[in-house]
C-alpha cells in the first residue's frame, strides 16, 4: 500500500498549477485527511475514486491499467509477511521495510560493517552478540530471520531490486565470527555479487577519512517518474526516515561523495577473492 501511496502522490504533485490534497478530497467527496492518508499508503482508493482522481491528474491508460492492478493485488493480500513480526519490531524498522518492499533500487553505505543484504545468518548473529544481552535470544533470533526476509526484495522473479552498496575495507577485513565464518561470508558476497542486480564497492583504507567514516544510510528508489525516493538513516535507537526531497538529496550527495572513493566492482571483488584465499 505504500507503494500505491507513493504513486499517487507523485502524480497528484506533477499537475501543474499544483493540486493541493484538499482540492483532491473535494473532487472525491472526501476530506483531505484522507487523500493524504491514502498518499501515505494507510488506505487503498476505491475504483471509483482512483477513476476520479486520474482524471483530474491527465493520467495515460498505461498508468491507469498498472496503478489499478497494483491496487486490485494490494487488496487481494492485505497481510504482509512482516505482520507476523509486529510485535518484536520497533515501529521505525516496520515502516523501513513497508518503505523497501516495493524499491527498484537500494543504495547503501555501511562504514565497518557488511552492508545487510549480503549478511548471513553466523555474520548477523557474531554482529549482534552483544544485543543478544539486551534483547534477549528470541527477539534477536526474530530479528535475524527479519533481516534474511528482507533480503528477498533483491532476489524476487518479478522486479527484483538493485542493489549498490559500499562499505570500508575494514568490513571485509575485520574477522567477524572468526576466520570460518568471515571466509564464508566473504564467498558468500563473491556468488552474490555474480548477478546483475547486486554491486558493492570497498572503499579502500588508502582513501583515508572516506574508509574511516562511521555512517550507515540508505537511498531507496522507486520506478514512479518524479518519485524523489526517500532516505534513512541507523541512530543507535532506531530508524531515522528522511522524505523530505532536500533531505534525500543531501543523502545522495554523501553517498556519491564515498561512491568517488572507492574501488570498481570488479577490483573489489578481487579484493575480497584475495582475502578469502588468505583465510
Amino acid at each position: 500500500m505504500v507503494s500505491v501511496g507513493r504513486r499517487l502522490r507523485a502524480l497528484r504533485t506533477e499537475v501543474r498549477p499544483r493540486l493541493t490534497q484538499g482540492a483532491v478530497g473535494l473532487a472525491i467527496g472526501k476530506s483531505q485527511d484522507l487523500v493524504s492518508l491514502m498518499e501515505k499508503g494507510g488506505q487503498l482508493p476505491t475504483d471509483q475514486q482512483l477513476t476520479t482522481m486520474l482524471d483530474l491528474y491527465g493520467v495515460g491508460e498505461a498508468i491507469r491499467l498498472d496503478l489499478l492492478a497494483e491496487i486490485r493485488a494490494a487488496r487481494a493480500s492485505q497481510t504482509a509477511w512482516w505482520d507476523e513480526y509486529l510485535g518484536d519490531l520497533p515501529r521505525s524498522l516496520v515502516r523501513l521495510i513497508e518503505l523497501e518492499d516495493p524499491a527498484s533500487k537500494i543504495s547503501i553505505a555501511t562504514g565497518a560493517l557488511i552492508p545487510w543484504p549480503f549478511q548471513i545468518l553466523p555474520y548477523m548473529q557474531a554482529v549482534d552478540e552483544f544485543h543478544v544481552r539486551e534483547n534477549g535470544v528470541e527477539k534477536t533470533a526474530v530479528q535475524h530471520t527479519v533481516r534474511r526476509r528482507r533480503q528477498d526484495i533483491f532476489f524476487r522473479a518479478e522486479r527484483p531490486a538493485v542493489l549498490d552498496a559500499l562499505c570500508s575495507e575494514a568490513a571485509i577485513r575485520a574477522l567477524v565470527g572468526g576466520p570460518a565464518v568471515m571466509k564464508a561470508q566473504l564467498d558468500h558476497i563473491v556468488e552474490t555479487t555474480k548477478r546483475s542486480n547486486f554491486t558493492l564497492r570497498i572503499i579502500p583504507f588508502s582513501a583515508g577519512a572516506p574508509a574511516a567514516t562511521q555512517v550507515n544510510l540508505n537511498v531507496v528508489d522507486y520506478l514512479t517518474p518524479g518519485d524523489p525516493g526517500v532516505a534513512t538513516m541507523d541512530t543507535g535507537t532506531g530508524v531515522a526516515i528522511l522524505d523530505d526531497p532536500k533531505e534525500v538529496r543531501s543523502r545522495r550527495r554523501r553517498f556519491d561523495y564515498l561512491s568517488g572513493k572507492a574501488l570498481t566492482p570488479e577490483e573489489s571483488v578481487e579484493l575480497i577473492k584475495t582475502l578469502s584465499k588468505e583465510s
